[in-house]
């Protein structure tokens, strides 16, 4: 009944535990405290992830809707600055080119019939500026059909590689679908996410080092831009470097491969 009694009593309870903390060994009130978010031990950072992309990548679309004839090009496939990407089945619109170049000559006859008639004073001024208003409209439409005959083929803007293929040949699309992605493989960045108080000694032109996961190897690069704001709730700023890609050190990489990024401080500055 006592011992009942005595565990219910908090006044018990907090006498045991004085008792035992007053019996504790001495050396464990001389263990060093544990580090806490603000201490200097939790604070040091080594590196900070980032992810690999192409500098220059673009996403070709369909310039017109019409039936794709030839996509020479699967994904990972290599190309060179000018080499076809897309051909169209463009027998129509060069057959209305050929119609409209057709009309642009002849309303260019009757120009210069009218304007013979003009001098002999036998033609009215009237039939003169008609005759040159349908020359100037003749050579828009020629203009127009020939725009839509050189959307016939896709030439490649700078050497690189297919991303990837959103259509296959024989298939008809519409005017702005997409077909492929290309990037330039010669030419790589990296972009991460630092601190925004790094800013006070990152700059454009700072060294860095990636130690990227997929090949293993470690790559140069340097700052090249920095975001022009800061995010205010995690008070971080994103940078974008440029790999030095010298002597092929680039050949192994692809658009998406990711990493450790090393940062290191100036002289008496802490990360």
């Amino acid at each position: 009944m006592t011992g009942h009694y005595a565990r219910r009593r908090p006044g018990a309870r907090l006498a045991l535990a004085a008792a035992l903390w007053l019996a504790a060994p001495a050396w464990s009130q001389d263990l060093p405290p544990l580090p806490t978010p603000s201490s200097p031990l939790s604070a040091q950072v080594d590196s900070t992830r980032a992810q690999l992309v192409a500098a220059r990548r673009a996403v070709i679309s369909s310039g017109l809707a019409a039936r794709i004839d030839r996509l020479p090009l699967r994904e990972g496939d290599r190309f060179k600055k000018g080499d076809v990407l897309v051909a169209y089945d463009c027998a129509l619109n060069r057959a209305r080119l050929e119609r409209a170049v057709q009309a642009e000559a002849a309303a260019r006859k009757k120009l210069a019939v009218a304007e013979q008639l003009d001098t002999l004073k036998s033609i009215s001024r009237s039939d003169v500026e008609q005759a040159r208003a349908a020359v100037s409209v003749a050579r828009a439409e020629s203009g127009a059909e020939r725009v839509l005959v050189e959307r016939c083929t896709i030439t490649a803007p700078y050497a690189g590689r297919v991303g990837e293929s959103y259509a296959r040949a024989a298939e008809s699309v519409a005017e702005g679908q997409k077909l492929l992605s290309i990037y330039d493989d010669s030419a790589f960045e990296l972009e991460t996410i630092v601190p925004s108080r790094w800013l006070a000694w990152l700059k454009p032109g700072y060294p860095l080092r990636i130690t990227v996961d997929e090949t293993g190897r470690d790559y140069a690069a340097e700052v090249s831009h920095i975001a022009g704001a800061v995010d205010p709730i995690s008070q971080s700023v994103k940078i974008i470097g440029r790999l030095a890609g010298k002597d092929g050190a680039a050949a192994d990489l692809l658009p998406g491969m990711s990493g450790n990024v090393r940062v290191d401080p100036p002289a008496g500055k802490t990360p």
